[in-house]
């Protein structure tokens, strides 16, 4: 299974990120974002074993304009300094490059350019700027944005027939990235008391998990899930290729792919078709295919095996028996053994449900509560 949009932020994390999705069956992960150096020392070290986790596919910092708001960004005031990061993130053969929101459409067109003599896709938040622009995809539906013509969806949540068409030949694709789909956690109050929740997690997301799970999706938590739900089944139903994303940590890694699965399912969606929004869309869309995404001979060993069929029984599919991960097999018991300690201390100022409200503030996109 894939996630195609993480942001792996080690600093914070450390090891947490990487183990909690390798948990919850994920085996390959997509960076969308993250300083290049990290995350290239990120994809070696999992790739050697020297770390556990899913495989990284890398990118490196967002390609912006004259200013950037995030950490993860690379503002640009000159042509020369844009073909200095196309440069580098060249050398070091990224996986994916991704322009921000106030990049000019040459300089998306450049970095669609750079990433196709690599042979890996390119992408942003803009729709028919980034597909009149060259770009392979968006990384959202709907996201940040600083354009006014730029926006997919409409401030009451409608979705039109113009931008259904900028997808719907094929040659332009979706990530979709379902923040709706946290209340769930409502609805399945159990998932909170996973081990993999209480151990692996940060006890912020913990916290987070926690707290989602005592409170029943309320009727207008329903009506936007259902909402942008809908609009994922209209896209798919009209040609579009749709993989399925997180963007973690801005929701708790591992499990929010199986909250955005759980979502698809629920509303339309065949459970063959979600789970190919998890496997063969993302392979396919990251060029990773001929080796990733089915299960077949001669294809590198990757397998989730659950506890059930979830062809019949859809939410089995969180219950993880073992992952093997290019032939090598974890437990998620094991995994939860490696990071089992005493009880963790309470933050010194406030609650853990505090620092995750801290660590939300200035995110590029916010998740719903």
């Amino acid at each position: 299974m894939f996630d195609s949009h993480t942001h792996p932020y080690s600093a914070v994390y450390g090891a947490r990120h990487a183990l909690t999705a390798l948990a919850y069956g994920i085996t390959t992960t997509a960076c969308l974002g993250a300083s290049l150096y990290e995350a290239v020392r990120l994809r070696e070290s999992l790739a050697g074993g020297h770390s556990t986790g899913p495989r990284l596919l890398a990118c490196g910092e967002l390609i912006d304009g004259a200013r950037t708001a995030y950490a993860m960004g690379r503002a640009h005031r000159t042509s020369a300094g844009v073909a200095r990061t196309l440069e580098r993130a060249a050398a070091l053969d990224v996986d994916f490059v991704k322009t921000y929101v106030r990049a000019s459409g040459e300089v998306m067109a450049r970095a669609a350019r750079a990433a196709h003599r690599l042979g890996v896709p390119s992408g942003s938040h803009l729709c028919a700027v980034g597909r009149a622009a060259g770009q392979d995809l968006t990384t959202h539906l709907q996201a940040t944005q600083r354009l006014p013509h730029g926006h997919a969806t409409t401030p009451a949540g409608r979705l039109y027939q113009d931008v259904v068409e900028q997808y719907a030949d094929g040659a332009f694709a979706l990530v979709m990235t379902p923040f709706s789909a946290q209340c769930l956690l409502g609805a399945d109050p159990a998932l909170a008391d996973d081990p993999r929740v209480r151990v692996l997690m940060p006890p912020w997301d913990a916290a987070v998990v926690g707290e989602r799970a005592r409170t029943q999706p309320t009727r207008a938590q329903r009506a936007a899930l259902a909402t942008e739900m809908g609009h994922y089944r209209r896209l798919t139903a009209a040609g579009a290729r749709a993989a399925l994303g997180t963007d973690a940590p801005l929701v708790p890694p591992g499990l929010s792919l199986h909250l955005g699965l759980r979502a698809l399912h629920q509303h339309g969606f065949t459970a063959a078709r979600a789970l190919h929004c998890a496997t063969t869309v993302p392979a396919r869309l990251f060029g990773v295919d001929r080796d990733l995404g089915t299960v077949e001979p001669g294809k590198i060993a990757d397998l989730t095996v659950v506890d059930g069929d979830p062809f019949t029984d859809f939410g089995c599919l969180v219950h993880t028996v073992l992952v093997l991960r290019d032939g090598v097999v974890h437990r998620p018991e094991d995994l939860v053994r490696s990071r089992e300690t005493t009880a963790r201390p309470a933050p010194r100022c406030g609650t853990w449900l505090d620092v995750a409200e801290y660590l939300q503030q200035g995110s590029c996109c916010h998740p719903s509560d």
